[in-house]
């Protein structure tokens, strides 16, 4: 009979806390983008780590929100589109060649998913950087992470796999979670306070000197500050729901279309068309100045998707898809401590009790799906 040697075990146990540790490192990695986005979409510097340095503030307050939203969007996408290609063939070998056979091959159903998959996602990302824009990113992506709830239903209907008790228990919590979150009133000067633009006064609206008699004009009238554009809270919730369900979407496409491509493939060319989107919609709409911090938030933004990408695909080599997705149900709470400790978005205790509450579903969708067995 043969047994394993104490140097063979000793090695899988170093391989699964070395998988551990990458997909822990990419869930710190996707929490860190979530943050950095809110700090690219503040019309104020935010001090990050109490204080040590300011970032943030590189939009005008009065600007619209969806413009900057796409705009920054833009930029991430622009330095993440030639990076994805450059670095496919380290997961897929001779990915180029797969791409080229894909674009040119006659599989038409094939090229409609892709484009599909790639307009979801960038409706899915347009969504999500709104709602971290109006309600923050602990509770934007808590909401979001309804998502597994709106894909377990779809592969319900779409290939007859009926959720087991325990994902019908999963989705309740989830549910709960995320209603408790969002019927509860939000106090927007903790993450979000109103911001005015005010003008100095001209010359012509000072007060006239002694013994001058005031001259009537209208410039006399003094100047009304233009006001900021607020945050709203409902659109914040009603932009994570519809980014969950348009990702759901587009995860249905994407596992339907790894039978026939690589992931890494898919990816790339899902960015390819996410990019080319974005500069359809993006350039004759958007009317807000370019600067030096939203290329540098683009260019973390970038960094933080591609470490994400990295460490998972290496550490679901190590440890396993199952493990790996629920150790990626932990992104919520990441999300929202990261959130408190860089940028100080503070959170009330009731709020805290339906992060957890979401996190805990997301966990328990995850265990049961790794359990379930296949029909």
């Amino acid at each position: 009979m043969a047994t394993s040697s104490p140097d063979s075990a000793s090695s899988s146990s170093d391989r699964w806390l070395r998988g551990l540790s990458l997909v822990l490192l990419a869930t710190v990695a996707v929490s860190l983008q979530n943050v950095i986005t809110r700090i690219a979409l503040s019309p104020k510097a935010i001090p990050i780590l109490g204080g040590i340095i300011n970032l943030g503030g590189y939009i005008d307050p009065t600007a619209d929100k969806m413009q900057v939203t796409l705009l920054e969007l833009l930029l991430r996408i622009s330095f993440v589109v030639p990076l994805s290609w450059l670095i496919m063939p380290v997961f897929k070998p001779g990915a180029w060649g797969e791409a080229r056979s894909v674009i040119l091959g006659s599989d038409r159903m094939l090229k409609l998913q892709i484009v599909a998959a790639g307009i979801f996602l960038f409706l899915s990302q347009i969504g999500i950087y709104l709602s971290i824009a109006n309600i923050g990113p602990a509770m934007a992506i808590t909401i979001f992470f309804t998502y597994p709830t709106v894909t377990t239903l779809l592969a319900w209907k779409l290939f007859s796999d009926r959720p087991s008790l325990q994902q019908w228990l999963a989705i309740i919590l989830i549910y709960i979670g995320c209603a408790w979150l969002a019927f509860k009133p939000i106090d927007q000067n903790l993450f979000c306070p109103p911001i005015c633009v005010k003008h100095p006064p001209s010359a012509a609206a000072l007060p006239p000197a002694p013994n001058q008699t005031p001259t009537p004009n209208a410039s006399n009238a003094p100047t009304i500050p233009k006001p900021a554009t607020q945050s709203n809270p409902i659109i914040g919730y009603l932009a994570a729901i519809i980014s969950s369900i348009v990702f759901a979407l587009e995860g249905i496409i994407a596992q339907s279309c790894f039978s026939k491509i690589n992931p890494a493939t898919f990816t790339a060319l899902v960015f390819t068309v996410e990019w080319l989107v974005l500069m359809a919609v993006t350039l004759p709409l958007i009317h807000v100045d370019i600067n030096q911090g939203l290329i540098l938030m683009g260019g973390l933004l970038c960094l933080t998707t591609f470490s994400t990408y990295l460490f998972s695909n290496f550490g679901i080599k190590a440890i396993g898809a199952a493990s790996t997705a629920i150790l990626v149900s932990s992104r919520p709470a990441v999300t929202s401590i990261l959130a408190l400790l860089i940028i100080g978005d503070t959170l009330l205790p009731e709020q805290w009790g339906s992060i957890i509450v979401v996190t805990a579903g997301v966990v328990l969708m995850n265990v049961a799906k790794t359990m379930k067995k296949p029909t």
